[in-house]
């Protein structure tokens, strides 16, 4: 592969407060075309976004101190190209359109070629354009 050509790795940063669930995630979004920063916290994931740029934010919903709705709205407040993906472990009846067009849900347990889908849509055309 020519390094001149080839793009930068999506910067991926993945919150989830349950331990398994993010260890299982973890190993799903684990590529070779991905960083991928894991967080326990909305808190440890406010300390990762002081320190870099992401492409795509992957969030549970509800994390104790702070809803995965209020980090993604300050996820984008600081990265307004970037996109994001809420998931819930029940359906979410939320208008996501209001947000952009950047904005997808995932019901959990999110299956491999579902998270790989969701990625795709939302990341690849942007990082092509």
């Amino acid at each position: 592969m020519d390094l001149e050509s080839a793009s930068p790795a999506l910067r991926i940063l993945f919150v989830e407060d349950d331990a398994l669930v993010r260890e299982l995630t973890r190993a799903l979004l684990a590529r070779e075309d991905r960083e991928v920063c894991v967080c326990a916290s909305a808190e440890e994931a406010l300390r990762e976004l002081e320190r870099g740029r992401f492409d795509l934010l992957i969030t549970d919903v509800n994390l104790p101190s702070m809803s995965g709705m209020a980090l993604a709205r300050r996820f984008i407040g600081l990265h307004p190209a970037a996109a994001v993906i809420i998931a819930s472990g029940y359906p979410l009846e939320l208008d996501f359109g209001r947000y952009g067009a950047n904005w997808r849900s995932a019901a959990k347990p999110i299956e491999a070629e579902q998270l790989d889908a969701l990625i795709e849509e939302l990341c690849v055309p942007r990082r092509r354009g």
